[in-house]
């Protein structure tokens, strides 16, 4: 099996920041993949949280740097 190339993310919660503004906290529950035409053709979930709205993000992951 190739390595993911995407993480799939939801949003955790909402805090205020110090300037009183919103924010949000994420967090990676699971990954994806990429066919060759850079499609996403695979998801996986590792965990489906209690508080999730069923939204999910999909970023590209980053290369560990050498």
């Amino acid at each position: 099996m190739s390595n993911p190339t995407h993480n799939l993310i939801y949003k955790a919660r909402a805090y205020s920041g110090e300037d009183g503004q919103t924010k949000h906290v994420y967090g990676v529950i699971g990954a994806a993949w990429s066919d060759e035409s850079g499609a996403i053709t695979r998801l996986k979930l590792d965990t489906v949280p209690a508080t999730w709205d069923g939204v999910l993000y999909v970023r590209a992951r980053e290369e560990a740097a050498s």
